[in-house]
């Protein structure tokens, strides 16, 4: 299993945009094949930062994942939205 953390701080000026955006990417990724669990929350201690949590059966879910159509439509535009570089930490459990 794969496991991947994404957190991004974004522009409070943007946030009802950025919020818009991430919905064809939830509602996408939500239904791919191999992908075990993926949300979106919000910080509570720091707003206006979301993490995104994802795990995936395997190497191909996430490369699936990277080359699906909403996944290649939210990062094309996600940077507008950002107020520094995202944090994206990857895990593999090697035990399935």
């Amino acid at each position: 299993m794969i496991t991947i953390n994404a957190i991004m701080k974004i522009d409070p000026a943007k946030r009802d945009d950025y919020l818009e955006l991430v919905k064809p990417l939830l509602e996408g990724a939500s239904t791919e094949e191999g992908s075990l669990f993926y949300k979106h929350f919000e910080q509570t201690d720091e707003p206006n930062t979301f993490a995104f949590i994802e795990r995936y059966k395997d190497e191909a879910a996430v490369e699936a994942h990277n080359n699906s159509d909403h996944f290649k439509a939210f990062f094309a535009e996600v940077s507008q939205y950002l107020v520094e570089k995202p944090d994206i930490s990857v895990s593999q459990d090697q035990t399935t």
